[in-house]
């Protein structure tokens, strides 16, 4: 168990860094002044960005912001203690700037009486640093649960194609013992029809050897053809006995050779599904060990 917590926080430290590439404190233009600001810059797309910021300012219970003409949303009169016990309004702007997304942050005591150094403002400008670097554990959450969702997804899809090869088995299954029973029945039939075939080939036999007047000539010609033709439907039904013989043969070879493609393919599934289980559970421990 320790080892395994070892690894976690292990895990998380590294994730944790591999998202921040840098904070500092920087200038950026607003209504056509340049003002001090906080800049980040977060190797993660824009919507786990932005989507993760709006998911902080909700649970903070902050309405919606507002927008500038320049592209800002402005959180007016709000407070956040980490920063600062006055009520301000902030700043933000988040842009997609492949592979990382910048983020810009400021904060103003009222219209353009934006925070800087020069000011005096140098304890709220370093807390608002570290609330961005703090933000750090709120992307990795969003991205995680995303990811888990998406995780959900894939589970639910693979799990669907288990369920469709089962119903395949099932099926072929069916099929084999309906090929099997034709298989017996044609076997009994196959005998029967045999001792027919034999039967009328040792009736024509006898026909064949029997003698006769000039007068009843014609008439043992007929008992002749008569007892042929019959002959030749009873060697026929046989043959074609022996010909759906073959092909019900042949029928259970296919059904066999599905049924292991299907056992195969199965297997295959249920190895998916444990990966995919498995890549589960290790993103659901990596937002647990985000959990202070």
């Amino acid at each position: 168990m320790k080892k395994q917590l070892l690894t976690l926080a292990s895990l998380f430290t590294l994730t944790f860094s591999a998202f921040a590439q840098d904070i500092k404190e920087s200038t950026t233009d607003i209504n056509a002044t340049t003002q001090t600001c906080i800049m980040a810059s977060y190797t993660m797309t824009y919507d786990v960005v932005d989507g993760a910021w709006a998911k902080k300012m909700s649970d903070m219970k902050f309405s919606k912001p507002s927008k500038t003409k320049d592209g800002y949303k402005m959180y007016k009169g709000i407070i956040i203690p980490e920063i600062s016990a006055k009520s301000m309004d902030y700043y933000v702007k988040i842009d997609d700037r492949k592979p990382n997304t910048n983020f810009y942050l400021l904060m103003s005591l009222g219209y353009t009486n934006f925070l800087s150094r020069n000011a005096g403002d140098s304890v709220a400008l370093d807390n608002a640093k570290a609330f961005m670097t703090k933000f750090m554990v709120d992307l990795n959450a969003f991205q995680l649960n995303k990811d888990i969702v998406a995780q959900n997804e894939a589970i639910s899809a693979i799990e669907k194609r288990l369920k469709n090869a089962s119903k395949q088995e099932e099926s072929l299954n069916k099929e084999k013992g309906k090929i099997q029973s034709k298989i017996s029945s044609n076997e009994i039939e196959i005998q029967a029809l045999k001792s027919d075939m034999e039967a009328q080939q040792t009736a024509l036999e006898a026909v064949k050897q029997k003698t006769a007047t000039i007068d009843q000539m014609e008439a043992l010609k007929k008992e002749v053809s008569k007892q042929e033709e019959a002959t030749k439907k009873a060697t026929k039904k046989y043959e074609k006995a022996l010909e759906s013989a073959g092909e019900y043969k042949n029928d259970l070879q296919k059904n066999e050779s599905d049924l292991n493609d299907n056992a195969t393919e199965q297997q295959k599934i249920k190895a998916e599904l444990s990966e995919a289980n498995n890549k589960l559970e290790d993103l659901k421990k990596q937002l647990a060990a985000l959990k202070p």
